[in-house]
């Protein structure tokens, strides 16, 4: 049976608003030609796709996220379109219920696919007990667009991140860069136990171990590790640690940590002079952002920048401010 230009137009149009929904974009406009389309058939699929899916019914989203959209979707509809009940039914449940321990569900589309999703538990807060590694920052999805489109960097590499956070980056490249093992890192407990939930959320068979400071996720293809690492006590990390590749996603923030990091960056390079290393940032303060370009040059780092035009797998905020590094040693 042949689809007439209109279904076909209501499928691309649920299509595209629920990339919007598990994108987290309440920015979107809604067109009397949108609304046009957005009969019954087409909110039961936009709801069977969402609210109702397994994947949001196991981890919920932001309440107050889910609240504001169905709400922005509803105040449309109900001038042109008789509105599917459980629209009326998630709404109420949404804006009933609060975000436990302010944690919720991000579901990061890859490639706008909602059959390739790297589910993350974090939260909107910038600050939680002290830490900022407890949400996705742009930087990280702006890292892991990358690293998918340069699949071959990371090909059967040992990998490890510094200052994971609540470990998107290191979970994404890990799915979809074939690499020979990840080691995520961070230096606050929270962070660490809310990058184990991660890694388990989105790799359910692996198994896990521990192993003195480290925690393995494992099976006979895939291998992620989680260790604390406190940057101003580097003389403390097993020696027999020796990545291939180094990467951090948002670490250059602050002037008080710029030695420490570049002392990391150098003693891994010392561990391993082929080393290549990542660095994503978003420049929210040139004269932090130049004070480490400095500090790499004092500590015999080289450095090139990389472009990094547009997102093209995950989206990341085009207009921002941005770098992303590659830095080796001078001295090998």
């Amino acid at each position: 049976m042949m689809t007439t230009d209109f279904e076909e137009c209501q499928k691309i149009s649920v299509k595209k608003f629920i990339q919007y929904f598990y994108q987290g974009n309440l920015n979107f406009t809604l067109l009397p030609e949108d609304v046009e389309k957005m009969d019954w058939s087409w909110q039961q699929q936009f709801l069977d796709a969402t609210v109702n899916s397994k994947l949001i019914k196991e981890y919920p989203i932001s309440s107050k996220y889910a609240s504001l959209f169905l709400k922005k979707i509803i105040q449309h509809l109900e001038q042109n379109q008789e509105v599917h009940d459980e629209l009326y039914e998630h709404l109420c449940t949404s804006m009933n219920n609060i975000d436990r321990d302010g944690f919720s569900y991000r579901h990061y589309l890859i490639g706008n696919d909602i059959n390739n999703v790297v589910t993350i538990k974090e939260t909107k807060n910038m600050v939680v007990n002290g830490t900022t590694g407890l949400k996705t920052w742009e930087a990280a999805l702006m890292l892991s667009d990358w690293a998918i489109c340069n699949k071959n960097i990371f090909l059967n590499k040992n990998v490890l991140e510094l200052g994971s956070g609540v470990g998107f980056t290191g979970i994404t490249i890990s799915k979809h860069c074939y690499t020979k093992s990840i080691v995520l890192t961070d230096c606050h407990n929270d962070v660490l136990k809310t990058i184990c939930d991660n890694i388990q959320i989105n790799f359910p068979h692996l198994q896990k171990e521990e192993d003195k400071d480290f925690t393995w996720f494992n099976d006979q293809d895939k291998s992620l590790g989680v260790l604390p690492l406190d940057w101003n006590a580097i003389d403390d990390l097993t020696e027999d640690l020796v990545p291939d590749v180094l990467i951090g996603a948002d670490i250059v923030y602050d002037p008080s940590i710029l030695q420490p990091l570049s002392n990391v960056i150098r003693t891994f390079c010392n561990r391993n002079g082929k080393l290549e290393v990542y660095i994503a940032s978003v420049i929210r303060n040139e004269d932090t952002f130049n004070g480490f370009l400095k500090t790499l040059g004092e500590m015999e780092l080289n450095y090139e920048t990389i472009e990094l035009p547009k997102c093209v797998h995950i989206e990341w905020n085009e207009s921002i401010n941005r770098s992303l590094l590659k830095i080796n040693s001078k001295l090998k």
